[in-house]
């Protein structure tokens, strides 16, 4: 029988789950990327991998990857090498592993629909919460997600990413596909996720398929910080496509 989990079926991402004759939960998640930026996540285990051979191909809907699409991820406080997708050959020029917590940072010139398909890890139970997932981030800026497939406002996913509850001064920048905005948000104990500015609560939520950028720490000056816009490296190759370089809107001043 097919079950939707949570609030999985939302405007960018819908999730269709069936039990095995196994007991594994199989389905796939239906993923929809926007011309610009997209910060993704697979929250399923793909076969034989989650390589980007192997989530990220020809096989997507709707006119599928653009040629020179361009993918990165953030690690150690820096992005990575570019990958560059190839249509001719179906293949990305590093072939990196998108595995489940971690986020994904892709440039695309026009919209498609990915479908990542395969089982959920084992992190989940019965639609609840997270089970021993402890990643024990460092402080500093991660690039991160929901190893399980579920969407959240920020209360229920903070946990859920980090494997901890948030501290003072810790902030989430979760990014709108569509319009190609950051809804940014920090937390104060005694009073829970604020907006950007401290203008009020947050309601921000983090959907499934998405990854966001989490402040780790408790580093930033509020209400005094504002967002910094930081330039991403322009990969070389993406220029031909007429893409051209785009910001990364970063968080506010360090201490």
């Amino acid at each position: 029988m097919k079950t939707t989990l949570g609030k999985a079926v939302l405007c960018a991402f819908s999730l269709i789950l069936a039990e095995s004759t196994f007991g594994n939960i199989v389905g796939y998640i239906n993923s929809t990327m926007q011309p610009g930026v997209n910060l993704i996540a697979d929250q399923l285990l793909a076969s034989p991998d989650n390589s980007l051979d192997s989530i990220l191909n020809a096989t997507s809907s709707n006119g599928g990857l653009a040629n020179n699409t361009a993918f990165t991820m953030w690690s150690n406080g820096a992005f990575l090498p570019w990958s560059i997708y190839d249509a001719g050959l179906d293949s990305w020029s590093i072939n990196y592993s998108l595995d489940l917590g971690q986020g994904g940072y892709l440039e695309s010139s026009s919209s498609f629909v990915n479908t990542f398909v395969g089982s959920v890890g084992p992190y989940f139970q019965d639609g609840g919460p997270n089970i021993n997932w402890n990643p024990n981030y460092p402080n500093g800026l991660q690039l991160i997600s929901d190893p399980i497939p579920h969407s959240g406002p920020l209360d229920t996913e903070f946990l859920n990413v980090t494997g901890r509850n948030p501290v003072d001064g810790e902030g989430v920048a979760i990014l709108d596909r569509l319009t190609q905005t950051y809804n940014i948000s920090y937390y104060t104990s005694g009073i829970g996720w604020q907006n950007q500015g401290l203008t009020g609560p947050s309601t921000a939520t983090l959907n499934g398929g998405d990854s966001a950028w989490f402040d780790l720490g408790g580093n930033y000056d509020m209400p005094n910080s504002l967002p910094v816009p930081a330039a991403v490296p322009e990969p070389g190759m993406l220029a031909l496509a007429g893409l051209g370089s785009l910001a990364l809107l970063m968080f506010g001043r360090r201490r």
